[in-house]
């Protein structure tokens, strides 16, 4: 009895931060406390680096650079919406929509802008006929924590080849572990009844998500070794080794669309290769530009058109 009395003491409590969480201004306050401490990094990011030193550092970049750049990033983008059309279909029952995918996925790029770590982009999900929306919302964390593996694969390998002082013998089977994370991962399934339907698709599905992930992470890393090139000099395994760390701040949701906190992370690793403050940042905020700015702009025209 004092097991089962402790259980529902335990589920109660659950159920009120749960729904203490959802109320609008616990979500304001979150909202506000989030844009302040982005604020307060980009204060400390800039504090002492002259804007127009990084202006500088950013015309550098040759119009020939800068087109790779935005051709890369147009490859990043459809390896994205592939992705995220390969998760809608880990629903057996959803039928598939080209124009709605393309649609929500344009949608998704400007809400990442409205709450830290890009959550807001599930919205995507209410622009997508499906058979539910927890069916929706279940393809977009599918897509989101693949994302987020390979970002933290990338940043592992780094780190092993980066700081001589890991020890093999706890990191290498936390690695193998890691790496192996989309294979072995359908077996959560097991622990969601509801998901039963959806496993034999994630299973399918799960190596090519996976594989697209890391395509795309390449892609990223040689923008940057373009853009450090044009402004100084990094060989392909120091880019490697610097930028993936960088890229592991992604995903900590605790800024609004990283700034502040991918900056630091730059203007600390690439100290290591010889870049000073400013042009560590014109890195980050160049890729920034083209990347995430351009494309959500795009995006914000598609959500007005269709909230018309």
């Amino acid at each position: 009895m004092g097991l089962i009395a402790k259980r529902s003491t335990l589920n109660d409590t659950w159920c009120r931060v749960s729904q203490f969480s959802k109320h609008p201004r616990f979500k304001l306050v979150s909202y506000i406390l989030k844009l302040l401490l982005t604020a307060v990094i980009l204060y400390f990011v800039f504090r002492g680096i002259e804007l127009r030193l990084v202006l500088e550092s950013m015309q550098k970049l040759s119009l020939g650079v800068i087109l790779l750049l935005i051709l890369g990033s147009f490859l990043r983008h459809l390896i994205q919406l592939t992705a995220w059309k390969l998760a809608l279909r880990i629903n057996p029952d959803y039928v598939p929509d080209a124009s709605a995918e393309l649609h929500s996925y344009l949608i998704g790029l400007p809400l990442a802008f409205i709450f830290p770590g890009g959550f807001a982009s599930m919205g995507r999900i209410l622009w997508v006929k499906n058979t539910s929306h927890v069916a929706s919302a279940l393809s977009f964390v599918v897509e989101r924590a693949i994302l987020t593996w390979a970002m933290v694969t990338f940043a592992a390998t780094a780190a092993m080849l980066h700081f001589p002082g890991i020890s093999p013998l706890w990191g290498l089977p936390i690695y193998l572990l890691l790496i192996t994370l989309p294979l072995w991962s359908r077996y959560l399934f097991h622990f969601w009844k509801q998901g039963e339907p959806y496993r034999n698709q994630y299973t399918k599905s799960a190596p090519l998500l996976a594989l697209l992930q890391v395509v795309a992470a390449l892609i990223a890393l040689s923008q940057y070794w373009l853009i450090l090139n044009s402004i100084g000099s990094i060989s392909w395994l120091d880019n490697f080794k610097l930028m993936s760390l960088t890229n592991f701040s992604n995903t900590l949701p605790i800024t609004l669309a990283g700034l502040g906190l991918r900056e630091s992370f730059a203007i600390h690793f690439l100290k290591e290769a010889g870049f000073v403050a400013s042009q560590a940042i014109s890195a980050t905020l160049s890729l920034f530009l083209i990347q995430d700015v351009l494309p959500a702009l795009i995006g914000l025209t598609v959500f007005w058109k269709k909230r018309k």
